[in-house]
């Protein structure tokens, strides 16, 4: 299966996996393979790319649960995407429909800017 040989090296390899979650009936059948591949492209983004070795990934909010970075695309995509969610300030809605509080908003929106294609 070509989710499972991809790997990260450059930012070209990181293209073809966002084009892949355009498909939702794709999403849903492959969806732990899918979450896997995020956090391989975000581990390989922040350590290699970023130098940066002290960040838990997947990410975390305060009271320690892991942010579903899957789940986070999938919402903001639906919801027109980065631009469209930030110029209509819906970076609070996107936190609740993910089961956070309100004021984790903020935190949403960087973990997508981080993980997405703004």
């Amino acid at each position: 299966m070509i989710i499972r040989a991809m790997e990260f090296h450059d930012f070209t390899d990181c293209k073809s996996l966002p084009e892949m979650m355009e498909d939702n009936k794709f999403v849903f059948k492959y969806k732990h393979e899918l979450e896997r591949k995020i956090e391989e492209m975000l581990t390989w983004f922040i350590t290699v790319k970023l130098g940066i070795t002290t960040r838990p990934i997947p990410p975390h909010v305060v009271d320690n649960k892991s942010v579903d970075l899957l789940c986070l695309y999938m919402v903001v995509e639906r919801d027109g995407g980065y631009q469209s969610v930030t110029d209509n300030n819906m970076w609070p809605m996107i936190a609740k429909d993910m089961g956070y509080e309100y004021h984790d908003c903020e935190f949403m929106r960087i973990i997508y800017v981080i993980n997405g294609d703004r």
